[in-house]
């Protein structure tokens, strides 16, 4: 196994990890978000990632590990990123949460695409095709309802899918001189100022319990973002993309264990897909020349 082939294998642990936590961080929205805004549960989120990424960043680089010749850059991808999750939910709020989702699953083919057009990362013919079989799969797991659509709905969600492969396309490049640490502290800062302003009308008193769920949240949060940052670090984008269908696999799990919902075959038959493409997108970098 050459340099290159065991950076992909990294970065694809890093992504299989960071699938995992944020599937957490999704259930711990769920669990909470029925009882709180959702700026607030990002508001107790960024205040942990934010201290922390700036301790890592003084501990491994002093002072200079805050610093960055690339700001503008860093404030692309925080809007990328706020836009990307902004979109997403004014989605989620115009339409069924199984149709913005079917259309939020085309987002590793979007990163496939792009990859190639700006990267120069193309996939193989074996890849691709276990790519698509990986969206088959999703497709089985969310079931999309077929109901009437709501073009405005389906719009912002199309919008926040291409905002999301944005968002990794730019960690990826942005990734080559900046460090894992800084782009989340700098992304992080971002969500915390909005959350910040908009606390005076959103802050609601948590029970001590759901003080504690909170704080697991913002910790599933921090090692998800964490993971998923070196996965583009070390890994192609296409790569990445196909791994992180695995989190739509936790979620059915969190989905029994915590609000009693019972998988269907489809879901499981979807799973096993999903599983299984991205296997085959890893272990096609074994026969990989480059």
């Amino acid at each position: 196994m050459n340099n290159l082939q065991r950076a992909y294998w990294v970065g694809g642990a890093f992504t299989l990890i960071g699938a995992f936590f944020f599937s957490l961080q999704d259930a711990l929205v769920k669990w909470l978000s029925s009882d709180y805004a959702l700026l607030q549960l990002l508001l107790v989120r960024s205040s942990i990632m934010v201290p922390t990424f700036a301790l890592i960043c003084l501990a491994r680089w002093g002072r200079q590990g805050l610093v960055t010749r690339r700001p503008g850059a860093h404030l692309l991808r925080a809007a990328f990123n706020l836009i990307a999750f902004l979109s997403y939910y004014y989605a989620i709020s115009r339409m069924p949460l199984v149709d913005a989702l079917s259309i939020a699953s085309a987002y590793p083919l979007i990163l496939t695409l792009l990859s190639g057009l700006v990267l120069a990362e193309v996939p193989n013919a074996r890849q691709i095709m276990a790519i698509l079989a990986g969206f088959v799969g999703v497709l089985l797991i969310i079931q999309p309802t077929g109901d009437e659509v709501d073009w405005i709905g389906a719009s912002a969600a199309l919008f926040g899918c291409l905002s999301f492969a944005a968002l990794a396309i730019h960690t990826r490049h942005l990734s080559k001189t900046e460090s894992s640490e800084l782009m989340l502290l700098t992304g992080a800062g971002c969500i915390l100022i909005l959350s910040l302003l908009s606390a005076p009308f959103t802050w609601s008193q948590p029970s001590f319990n759901d003080l504690i769920l909170m704080l697991g949240l913002s910790v599933a949060a921090l090692i998800g973002q964490y993971a998923l940052t070196n996965g583009f670090r070390y890994a192609p984008v296409y790569l990445v993309g196909a791994l992180e269908y695995t989190a739509l696999v936790w979620a059915a799990i969190w989905g029994y264990l915590l609000f009693h919902d019972v998988p269907t075959i489809a879901v499981m038959i979807g799973a096993a897909i999903v599983v299984s493409s991205g296997l085959a997108v890893v272990l096609g970098e074994r026969n990989n020349p480059s």
